[in-house]
């Protein structure tokens, strides 16, 4: 499925002009190498833009540029241990370097050959610049030194001194050339033939996979998508992406189209170390409103959703998310196709946390009802993911949350399904385990863990025909949700008669018994009822009758206080607990307004 989208936005790509041309590269040139026709180096000129306090290099247009990792020539080299056969150490240059040896005499070969019969004047100095450049006598170059220390990370181009606008790459004898030779290796490859699980036709099996660059976290040469490099993934006599059956063709157009979106800021969302690609597919365009003929002579034309509007939307839609807005979802034709992948590095690797491909319509309607799901108290849409995450593991502790979480979250919201079990499980420990402190009194249970186990809930199937409120709701009736709302009654009993007694708790019967209530009511319940009696009787008569009502209303739907809560019946108990308490200081509140 992903790389059957990529390639389909690939063909979008074509159509608007935004593809490569076949056989070449694009690359970032630092510099360009100004040569005379002898082959000397009469300049090297920086051509860096800087934009907004930022240095930027245009791109250039080379030759299709090898995949390898060992010692590989391009013809047009960019590479400066292919060009100079030199290191730069501390300043200084070194001709001594065993790799560097090794890289010029492979672009030597390589591109005397490639050049030999070529008569252009650019071709011609380039030839003699090959020919006469001796690593050993150059250590000094003046061009080289005054560039020393960009040398290393720089990409070289060639052009004629005097003429910068006509560089090497450019020239038309030697693009002829390249484009001939090309073609020629294309029909001399031996490589299998197999059918392409993207076009679905006979096609030669890419061998190797160009690399993915962008991904947040990996490799800087970049990471394979697709690669089999041990022996024991080798099937069928198939060895490393034999394996795989994706044609050169589907190869070079999913990277391609990737590569692309990874360095488009409107194509990609960072969520903590989770590199997140979104982009809109072929839009179905309506050019007139239907029967509009019969009113106008020339039926006007309706508001059509292109690609780009699409694109923008899922962005905006994503970066949202990420910070925990709500997104306002205004593309207005539903049914265009969406794509969003979750990609992680590992290793020399990209792993695919998640992918889902559906319609924009679809996208809203999971995105409106998490944030429903949600919803609790006075809070309207849920906080950012890493924010959430960040609730899963203690305050006091120095660990982070589980690196696969923030993307499994993220995969549930954007599909429509629910939450792993683990989320749920995590939340519910976290506020059976955590104390408040003096200064925050919001550790323990608080809006976020909340809304978290209202939505954990919520996604159930169980609970989808009866979902959790915002707010308390008097009617429930399950036995966890009522045994929550006792808890919490029974809390603020023991507070309002220490307090107006005029003393002060050390700590409640949250911090002593809150845990082993959630998980086992029958074995804690019946002492705590036999505590507040002793409260309730010496409370102000108008406090001992709402307490004494609001136990009763509680108790109705209560035979017997359960002897175990399963992990979702602890979760009904806490929301029962958070609901009955906000409840209490709500009606305090109102109370305040009025008088």
């Amino acid at each position: 499925m992903i790389l059957s989208s990529l390639c389909e936005y690939h063909a979008i790509m074509e159509r608007r002009g935004e593809v490569l041309r076949e056989g070449y590269s694009a690359l970032p040139m630092k510099f360009l190498v100004c040569l005379t026709p002898e082959g000397e180096i009469d300049a090297i000129i920086d051509r860096g833009e800087t934009e907004n306090g930022k240095r930027t290099y245009p791109e250039m247009l080379l030759p299709l540029r090898t995949q390898k990792t060992s010692i590989d020539a391009n013809i047009i080299e960019h590479r400066p241990l292919y060009l100079f056969g030199l290191v730069c150490r501390d300043g200084a240059y070194h001709a001594d370097d065993a790799k560097a040896q090794k890289s010029i005499t492979a672009h030597r070969k390589e591109n005397l050959a490639f050049f030999a019969g070529l008569v252009s004047s650019v071709a011609q100095a380039y030839r003699n610049f090959i020919l006469r450049w001796d690593p050993a006598k150059e250590c000094e170059n003046r061009h080289l030194l005054a560039i020393a220390k960009e040398y290393a990370k720089g990409y070289f181009a060639f052009c004629l001194s005097g003429d910068p606008a006509h560089p090497l790459h450019e020239d038309a004898e030697v693009q002829a050339k390249w484009e001939a030779v090309f073609s020629a290796r294309a029909a001399e490859s031996d490589a299998l033939v197999a059918q392409c699980p993207v076009y679905g036709e006979n096609l030669p099996v890419a061998r190797l996979h160009n690399k993915i660059k962008g991904i947040k976290g990996g490799q800087p040469s970049g990471c394979s998508l697709v690669c089999f490099n041990n022996e024991s993934e080798n099937s069928y006599g198939k060895e490393q992406s034999y394996n795989s059956s994706v044609s050169e063709r589907a190869m070079k157009a999913y990277t391609e189209a990737l590569n692309y979106l990874l360095a488009d800021a409107r194509h990609r969302t960072y969520l903590g170390g989770m590199t997140v690609v979104h982009f809109a597919l072929a839009v179905q365009e309506e050019p007139y409103l239907k029967g509009a003929s019969v009113l106008f002579e020339e039926p006007p034309k309706a508001p059509r959703t292109t690609e780009g509007d699409v694109e923008r939307s899922v962005g905006t839609t994503m970066q949202k998310i990420a910070v925990g807005q709500k997104p306002s979802f205004n593309v207005p034709d539903a049914n265009v196709e969406y794509c969003i992948f979750g990609l992680v590095p590992n290793s020399s690797r990209v792993a695919v946390k998640f992918g889902y491909r559906n319609t924009f319509g679809v996208l809203r309607r999971n995105v409106e009802r998490y944030h429903r799901d949600f919803a609790i108290g006075n809070v309207t849409q849920a906080p950012p993911v890493w924010k959430i995450c960040k609730q899963l593991v203690s305050p006091k502790s120095k660990e982070e949350p589980p690196t696969d979480l923030e993307g499994e979250m993220l995969a549930s919201i954007i599909g429509g399904t629910p939450f792993p079990y683990k989320v749920l499980a995590l939340a519910v420990q976290r506020v059976r385990t955590d104390q408040d402190e003096e200064k925050n009194h919001f550790i323990k249970l608080n809006d976020t863990r909340a809304g978290l186990i209202k939505a954990c809930l919520n996604q159930r199937k169980k609970f989808q025909e009866d979902p959790i409120t915002m707010a308390l709701d008097p009617n429930r009736k399950d036995p966890a949700y009522l045994c929550g709302r006792m808890f919490a009654a029974l809390e603020k009993l023991q507070q309002d008669r220490t307090r107006q007694e005029g003393g002060e708790l050390n700590k409640t019967i949250k911090e002593s018994f809150f845990a082993s209530a959630c998980a086992t009511p029958a074995l804690v319940f019946p002492r705590l009822v036999r505590l507040a009696q002793a409260h309730l009787a010496k409370l102000r008569e108008g406090s001992k009758t709402f307490y004494a009502k609001l136990l009763g209303e509680i108790s109705e739907g209560l035979s017997a206080f359960p002897k175990t809560l399963s992990l979702e019946e602890q979760g009904l108990f806490i929301l029962g607990y958070y609901h009955q308490n906000r409840a209490f200081y709500q009606n305090k509140e109102d109370q305040t307004e009025e008088k």
